[in-house]
């Protein structure tokens, strides 16, 4: 197990699960380019882990993320207003390489599950850091905001897809035109959240679905997590041929454990393979 302190971020495994921590709390946990860097590694590690089977990820202090450190706004050069579809827009590296789309990517792809304990401000690239995320746990005091329009930019880091597959367009829209916060209630009510519950509880509540999700058939959440990802963008048919591959793979240990717990009338005992 690495260790990422060093550039603001405590990871730590218990129970099979990890427990990424953003440790910058007297800049409500900005991300800078090396917290940017040991987030990467860490999701990695995350992946690459057979020992680590969910992760959470949450904030120091009183704030989940409250964006990119704008101190190192250097990746930014606003060039003069040109019309929609101009090469020339704006001229900023291309965000794969820049390394916060690829946060975003990388947990959207992760086979592992990964739960946001979002415990205060979740703004800009923290917003869509927590909506990248399989579960969505709010605090009340959580607030969920793109703030991006007050910038003057467009959605960032994967907000406008993650929006349009969390909630209603119009909803969508509403969110991100206007860029207030969502309280965490709301984030319930409104579906950016699965749950909001009291400051005190969150940790637990985050904590308890983490430990379902890390005693389930690892390979399985895998495949579930990619077929529903998948499926915004799928016919019914291509649906339903990539179920048959994902059927043809194989079940893995866990699927055989699973069937011999039916048949033995027990509760299965999964290991992640």
């Amino acid at each position: 197990m690495n260790d990422y302190s060093a550039a603001g971020l405590e990871f730590e495994v218990k129970d099979q699960v990890a427990w990424l921590t953003l440790n910058r709390p007297h800049l409500r946990n900005a991300v800078d380019h090396p917290l940017r860097d040991a987030i990467i590694a860490a999701i990695a590690e995350v992946r690459d882990d057979p020992d680590i089977r969910a992760a959470v990820v949450t904030g120091a202090g009183r704030a989940f993320c409250s964006g990119a450190d704008l101190s190192e706004a250097d990746h930014i050069e606003i060039q003069p207003h040109r019309r929609r579809g101009s090469h020339a827009n704006i001229a900023r590296e291309d965000g794969r390489r820049f390394g916060w789309w690829r946060i975003i990517r990388d947990l959207w792809e992760n086979e592992k599950p990964f739960v946001a304990a979002v415990n205060g401000p979740a703004y800009g690239f923290g917003c869509n850091f927590a909506l990248a995320c399989d579960i969505v746990v709010a605090a009340e005091s959580a607030r969920f905001s793109e703030v991006f329009i007050k910038r003057g930019l467009p959605v960032e880091a994967g907000g406008a897809y993650l929006l349009a597959r969390s909630v209603s367009p119009v909803r969508a829209k509403e969110i991100a035109l206007l860029g207030e916060p969502v309280t965490g209630r709301q984030a319930e009510d409104w579906g950016l959240a699965n749950r909001c519950v009291p400051d005190t509880g969150l940790l637990d509540v985050a904590g308890g679905y983490a430990r379902r999700l890390a005693d389930s058939p690892t390979i399985g959440i895998g495949h579930i997590k990619g077929q529903i990802n998948d499926a915004f963008d799928a016919t019914f048919d291509q649906v339903w041929k990539n179920e048959v591959t994902l059927l043809g793979l194989g079940i893995g240990d866990d699927g055989q454990e699973a069937g011999l717990a039916f048949r033995e009338r027990r509760e299965a005992q999964f290991k992640g393979r």
